[in-house]
C-alpha cells in the first residue's frame, strides 16, 4: 500500500545504532541534528525513519509474524530444517535473534534523536505535537517488544555522541514496562484523531488505547503478575469500544482481502494499525513484506501469487474451530492450487484427513492486485492492532476484574457472531445437502444461486460415477436473510438437485456463565479462534503462563496423531518446551560489546 510519508529518504541519517553496537550514535554518514530538524519536511521526514523499523524483515516483515511466533496453531512444514526460531532451535548466535534487537534499538535510538530535535522545528505547533506524540509511542513500542522477548534490557533514553558509552546494564523488566506505560500514557494525549486519516498505518489516539491495553494485560500476566493492572487493560480497551471509531467488518475474510487487494477499510476501521509495505510502479521493491509469500497457500505460479506455503496448520489448531465457523476455512486453507482439466491454479479441496496438509491462508496471493507479482516479498499490509482483538481483551480484563459480566460476554459474542455470519444484515449458509445425485455427469457441473438476499457464497460440486455425490462449501457468503435457490447446469448431466440452509441468530453465542475459570477458558479459545496466524499466540501463551506446558502438549499430539510425512513436527514442538523459550537470547554480538549485560537463564 501507499505510505504515509517517504520512508527512503534520509533513514541513513537517523540509522544510531542500525550495527552490532547499538548504542554507537556517531555514524560517519550521519547528518547532525544541528543542521538538521529546521522545517515541517524534515520533522515528517526523521519521523518515517521512526516508523521504517516496523516494516524490515527483522520486524513485521517476516519475523514476528513467522519465526518467532512458534505456537500450537503451526508449524514450519520443512522437514529438511534443522536450526531457527521458528523450531526452537537456535544459538545466541542466531541471526534472526540479533537483527530482530538490533532493529528494535535502532528504532529506540532514531526516536531518541528525534524527541531531542523536535522542537527546534519551525512549524505548526499543533502538527509539532502530534509527531512528537508518535515518536514517543514508537519508542515505547519498540521497549515493549524488547521487554516482551528478552525480558531485563537496557533502557536508554537519550542519544549519545561517544562510542565509549556501549556497555549498559540489563533493567528490570518491571522498570521498563513502566516506562512503556508512562510514555504511551503522554503520547495518547498528543497524538491524532483515527477519523483524520484515510489509512490506518499512523500511529492514533485509539491505536495507543488499544496497545496500552495490550501491555496493561502482559503486566498483569508473566512475568511481572501485577494482577490490578487488569482493571487498566479494562480502562484502555473501554475506551477504543466507547470511542464508536471502530466496528467489526461483517466479513471475517473481507478484513484480509482487503488488505491483499491494497485497499483500506474506510467504512469499518476494524483494521486499526497495520504496517505499510509498498511496491513501486516499476515492480521493484521500496519495502516490502512477505505476507502470503513466506506463508499463504503454496503455489509456484508468479503471475498468479507465488507463495511457499512453510506454515502449515496443526491438527489441534484445526480441531479447535467448530466446522461451521467461518474463520476456520479463512485462516486454514480447505483447499490447494492444482491444473484440473488443463485449468492452472484450480482448487482442489483437501480431504477430511488432510489436516497437516493444510496451509495458513489468511493472506491469500490470489487477491493481490499490485502487479507484477514478485517471489519472495509482497506489499500487503500486516495488522498488529484489530477491533476484534481490542474487544476480548476488553472481556478479559472485565472477567478477571469482575467476573464473567453481560458486557464481557456480550463482547465475545460481538466476535462470534461475525465468526458464524449472524449479524443485523443477515446470516451465513449453514450447510448444503444434496438431495437428488442425478446422472450422466462427465465433469463439474456448474452452480447457480439465487435469492436469500446474500452474496459471496462459492459452492464446489463433487462428482463419481456420474453422479453429484456432494457439494463443498468454499465460502459460506454473507447477508443471507432466507435460504438461497441452487440450481446445477451443465457437466453432461441431468437431475442433480440441492438444497441450503443458513444459521439461526443465536444458536453460535456464548450462554452466560457464572464461573471466572470457565469463561476464562472461553475467551483464550476465542483469542486463538479470532487472530491466529497474526503473531500474537506466542505472546498469549507466554503471558498466560502456559506456553511450555502447551508445546509441550502439542509435541505428544503429533507424536500421536501425525502422519507420518508429518511426525518431525514433534520435535520442532518438543524444541519449544524448553523453558528457556519464554525468552529470547541476549545476541552473543551484543554480549561481547556490552560488558555490563547480563545473559537470560538457560542461554
Amino acid at each position: 500500500m501507499k505510505r504515509i510519508i517517504t520512508y527512503s529518504l534520509l533513514v541513513s541519517a537517523l540509522s544510531l545504532g542500525g550495527c552490532a553496537k547499538f548504542l554507537d550514535t556517531a555514524p560517519t554518514d550521519f547528518i547532525s541534528p544541528v543542521n538538521y530538524f529546521k522545517t515541517e519536511t524534515d520533522i515528517n521526514t526523521a519521523l518515517a525513519g521512526v516508523y521504517d523499523v516496523l516494516g524490515k524483515s527483522g520486524t513485521y516483515g517476516r519475523t514476528f509474524h513467522f519465526e518467532n511466533d512458534q505456537s500450537d496453531e503451526w508449524f514450519d512444514s520443512r522437514s529438511t530444517v534443522t536450526t531457527g526460531l521458528q523450531i526452537g532451535s537456535i544459538t545466541t548466535s542466531d541471526l534472526t535473534v540479533s537483527t530482530a534487537w538490533t532493529l528494535l534499538y535502532s528504532g529506540v535510538a532514531r526516536a531518541n534523536v528525534f524527541l531531542e530535535n523536535v522542537d527546534k522545528a519551525e512549524m505548526d505547533a499543533k502538527k509539532k505535537s502530534i509527531a512528537k506524540g508518535e515518536a514517543m509511542f514508537l519508542r515505547a513500542y519498540y521497549y515493549f517488544l524488547l521487554a516482551n522477548n528478552w525480558g531485563d534490557v537496557p533502557l536508554r533514553l537519550t542519544s549519545t555522541a561517544s562510542v565509549k558509552e556501549a556497555s549498559f546494564k540489563n533493567t528490570p523488566v518491571k522498570e521498563v514496562f513502566d516506562f512503556i506505560v508512562k510514555d504511551m500514557e503522554t503520547a495518547a494525549g498528543l497524538v491524532g484523531e483515527s477519523s483524520a486519516y484515510a489509512y490506518n498505518s499512523r500511529v492514533t489516539k485509539t491505536v495507543v488505547w488499544g496497545i496500552l491495553a495490550r501491555v496493561n494485560l502482559k503486566m498483569a500476566g508473566a512475568p511481572i503478575k501485577e494482577t490490578e493492572r487488569f482493571a487498566e487493560a479494562k480502562k484502555w480497551a473501554q475506551l477504543v469500544i466507547a470511542d464508536g471509531g471502530h466496528r467489526l467488518n461483517p466479513d471475517y475474510a473481507n478484513v484480509f482481502i482487503k488488505m491483499c487487494r491494497d485497499e483500506y477499510d474506510t467504512q469499518y476501521r476494524e483494521s486499526m494499525w497495520e504496517v505499510e509495505f509498498n511496491k513501486l510502479a516499476t515492480g521493484g521493491q521500496e519495502e516490502e513484506g512477505s505476507i502470503g509469500s513466506i506463508n499463504g497457500i503454496g503455489n509456484t505460479d508468479r503471475l498468479f501469487g507465488y507463495s511457499y506455503g512453510i506454515p502449515h496448520a496443526t491438527e489441534s489448531y484445526y480441531n479447535l474451530f467448530d466446522p461451521l465457523d467461518n474463520r476456520r476455512d479463512w485462516s486454514i486453507s480447505p483447499y490447494r492450487y492444482a491444473t484440473v482439466n488443463s485449468v492452472p491454479n484450480s482448487k482442489v479441496n483437501f480431504t477430511s484427513t488432510e489436516i497437516y496438509n493444510r496451509f495458513n491462508a489468511k493472506w491469500r496471493r490470489e487477491y493481490e492486485t499490485a502487479v507484477p507479482k514478485n517471489v519472495g516479498t509482497t506489499p500487503i499490509n500486516f495488522p498488529m492492532l484489530r477491533y476484534s482483538d481490542v474487544l476480548l481483551m476488553f472481556a478479559e480484563a472485565e472477567n478477571e476484574v469482575n467476573g464473567p459480566t453481560n458486557d464481557a460476554i456480550n463482547a465475545v459474542n460481538l466476535v462470534r457472531r461475525r465468526a458464524y455470519g449472524v449479524d443485523l444484515n443477515g446470516r451465513v449458509i449453514k450447510s448444503v445437502t444434496v438431495t437428488n445425485e442425478g446422472s450422466g455427469y462427465t465433469s463439474i457441473p456448474t452452480i447457480t444461486i439465487s435469492g436469500g438476499g446474500g452474496t459471496n457464497m462459492m459452492l464446489l460440486p463433487v462428482i463419481s460415477g456420474g453422479k453429484v455425490i456432494r457439494v463443498d462449501i468454499l465460502s459460506r457468503g454473507v447477508g443471507f436473510t432466507a435460504a438461497p435457490t441452487i440450481t446445477l447446469s451443465g457437466g453432461g448431466g441431468t437431475g442433480a438437485t440441492v438444497t441450503a440452509t443458513i444459521t439461526s441468530p443465536t444458536e453460535y453465542l456464548l450462554p452466560a456463565v457464572a464461573d471466572k475459570a470457565e469463561f476464562r477458558a472461553a475467551i483464550r479459545k476465542e483469542r486463538s479462534l479470532e487472530l491466529g496466524y497474526e503473531g500474537l499466540r506466542k505472546f498469549d501463551l507466554i503471558r498466560w503462563d502456559i506456553y511450555v506446558e502447551t508445546m509441550e502438549s502439542l509435541a505428544n499430539v503429533i507424536r500421536l496423531t501425525a502422519p507420518s510425512g508429518y511426525k518431525f513436527a514433534a520435535v520442532y514442538a518438543q524444541n519449544a518446551a524448553d523453558a528457556r523459550n519464554v525468552l529470547l537470547p541476549i545476541p552473543s554480538s551484543e554480549m561481547m560489546l556490552n560488558k555490563l549485560i547480563i545473559q537470560n537463564k538457560g542461554w
